[in-house]
């Protein structure tokens, strides 16, 4: 069967219909580890430290209580593997007037964005149904958002972080279906840039708090915010060839990818979850 992708009338109808999810929540996540790892399997070790406080009531002067200070051990195992496979017909390339191996490449860069960006939107989802990050309710109380409340429910989100010590470089990730209420409520227009914001498309800031739009939330209007940096993920092994087959005239254009997450403890109380529809 012919690989009717890379037909040039067919291939872009393909990318007009399939709506690329760009590299959103991996842009904002913390890959600093990526060069300690150097096989499958590798796990790093990273040090955590904890959240100190003072004391008061104290008599200035007299000994000072001591707090104990614990750094914890926490391990980030790449365990994750994922692989892409695309046969190109030479009889496909040589008829085709695009640049195949570019073009298709091009798609498994999309491909990746997808991945990471839903495994990242994945991991997020799987710690607020675990309770082990911050949420401002739960799935059996999903709220329903309008344009009347959205900026309520960011607000929420805001001050849950607040409350965690939690309150430079904030980062909000919703769907298009939430972007589209936030301009639709008004709250744009009260800003200097916002007529500009809206024709530019974007979102911007919103009480202090950077606001994406990512097709990995287009399933649902549940909303994400947390501090730039405070998941972890490393792309440990990235890689493409293009290998000639031995047995015909075609090419394989292969990709492996191996990569892994961890929310370590101290940074869960930097990622907040909001249940919505």
């Amino acid at each position: 069967m012919a690989n009717t992708i890379i037909k040039p009338t067919i291939f872009a109808k393909e990318v007009v219909r399939k709506r690329d999810i760009k590299n959103v929540f991996y842009n904002y996540t913390n890959s600093k580890f990526t060069g300690e790892l150097k096989k499958a399997g590798d796990t790093v070790t990273v040090q955590t430290l904890p959240t100190l406080s003072f004391v008061t009531g104290g008599v200035a002067g007299a000994a000072i209580t001591s707090s104990d200070f614990t750094i914890t051990s926490e391990n980030l195992v790449i365990d994750q593997v994922a692989q892409l496979s695309v046969t190109l017909k030479d009889i496909e390339m040589v008829q085709s007037n695009l640049s195949l191996e570019e073009k298709v490449a091009e798609r498994f860069a999309e491909a990746e964005a997808r991945l990471f960006d839903e495994f990242v939107r994945d991991t997020v989802k799987a710690a607020a149904d675990a309770a082990t990050i911050t949420t401002t309710n739960d799935a059996a109380t999903e709220v329903t958002l309008d344009k009347t409340n959205i900026f309520g429910e960011i607000e929420k989100m805001k001050v849950a972080l607040a409350e965690q010590n939690v309150t430079d470089d904030l980062v909000l990730f919703v769907s298009h279906a939430a972007g589209s209420l936030l301009r639709q409520s008004g709250l744009l227009d009260n800003v200097d840039r916002g007529l500009e914001i809206r024709q530019k498309g974007y979102i911007g800031l919103v009480s202090g708090v950077k606001v994406v739009e990512t097709n990995a939330l287009t399933a649902s209007k549940d909303l994400i915010m947390m501090q730039n940096g405070a998941i972890n993920m490393v792309a440990q092994l990235n890689q493409y060839d293009v290998r000639k087959a031995v047995d015909g005239f075609y090419e394989n254009l292969i990709a492996e990818i191996i990569y892994g997450i961890k929310i370590f403890w101290e940074n869960a109380k930097a990622v907040c979850y909001t249940y919505a529809a």
